[in-house]
């Protein structure tokens, strides 16, 4: 299965910092849907091998946590985070569930995560100074940011300094609807 990745992956600013492999498109689609069911650590490896240069050296990888139970959770963020051969702390956890966020609108979305993130129990009693690190968070695709947002939302109200985000994939923004060639004129 060839991916079709772009060479340098891809980078962008909006709504966060964010760094991905590829969009969430084709063959790579494909591919994340099957690595939340079944899990293949061969190949996040791989995906993370390719990744890595997109990851700054001095990154700490916070994992977006799942709020399903175990048998039902998308391990990917995890996974990934723990092959990115970076520092990774779980600092995260669900406060509550959220819906499925795959046939929300940005503004749904963005709602569906308010507060749905909390600092893990005994973050406060961690030695660790985070002034001096900057993490980034990690997902397995990034669509309109809402959940990184919410993360980074929770981090930064621990004074956590957050780079941006790090994903193997980004949703392309929806085409217009707008066609002029179907437009008449008079």
């Amino acid at each position: 299965m060839k991916l079709d990745l772009p060479a340098d992956g891809l980078r962008g600013f909006s709504p966060l910092n964010w760094r991905a492999l590829g969009w969430y498109e084709g063959h790579l689609r494909r591919l994340l849907l099957n690595l939340r069911r079944n899990r293949k650590l061969s190949a996040i490896h791989a995906l993370a091998k390719l990744l890595t240069p997109l990851v700054p050296i001095n990154a700490v990888l916070v994992p977006i946590p799942s709020w399903k139970s175990l048998s039902r959770t998308n391990p990917v963020p995890q996974l990934l985070a723990s092959s990115l051969c970076r520092p990774c702390h779980g600092l995260l956890r669900r406060r509550h569930a959220t819906v499925g966020q795959h046939h929300l609108d940005r503004q749904l979305r963005q709602r569906n995560q308010i507060h749905s993130f909390e600092a893990v129990p005994d973050l406060s009693n961690n030695a660790t100074d985070w002034s001096f690190h900057q993490v980034w968070i990690v997902d397995d695709i990034l669509t309109t940011g809402a959940t990184a947002l919410a993360a980074r939302n929770c981090l930064q109200n621990l004074g956590i300094t957050v780079g941006g985000a790090i994903c193997l994939a980004k949703t392309p923004k929806q085409k217009s609807k707008y066609n002029p060639k179907t437009i008449r004129n008079g």
